[in-house]
Parts: C-alpha cells; structure tokens; sequence
C-alpha cells in the first residue's frame, strides 16, 4: 500500500493514535536501514515532538485568551 493510500485513513486517526504511528516509525526507520539507536536518540527525537506539540497547544490558547479578550 503506497503512502497516498495511507494517508487519508491517518487523517482520521486520533492523535494518540497518529503519536503512536509516529513511535512506532521512529523504532522502526532505523532498523530498516540498520541504524541502531541507543535510548538518547529516541529521548531526543520524544522531546521534539513534545515541545512541538507544547508550543501548539500553548499559541492556541493565548489566540483563544485574545478573542476572549476582545470581546469583552
């Protein structure tokens, strides 16, 4: 299955799921290519996507205190 097969399924995933999707990829691309990756590398690769996501929720928030300021 090509990955334009795959993508619209992924979209309908729920985000715990597509995280999921994203670890298991992570462990998995590496041993694909033979690549052996020690427990600091996957740290490092988690915390991008943690902070990313941190970062994401944060903006939506303060655009959300913004609308909820203006119109008050």
């Amino acid at each position: 299955m090509s990955h334009l097969e795959l993508l619209p399924h992924i979209r309908h995933l729920s985000g715990a799921d597509k995280f999921q999707m994203m670890q298991f990829l992570r462990d998995e691309l590496p041993k694909q290519e033979g690549i052996v990756m020690g427990n600091e590398a996957a740290e490092i690769m988690y915390s991008v996507h943690t902070y990313n996501s941190a970062a994401e929720q944060l903006m939506q928030l303060v655009e959300i205190e913004n609308k909820q300021t203006q119109n008050v």
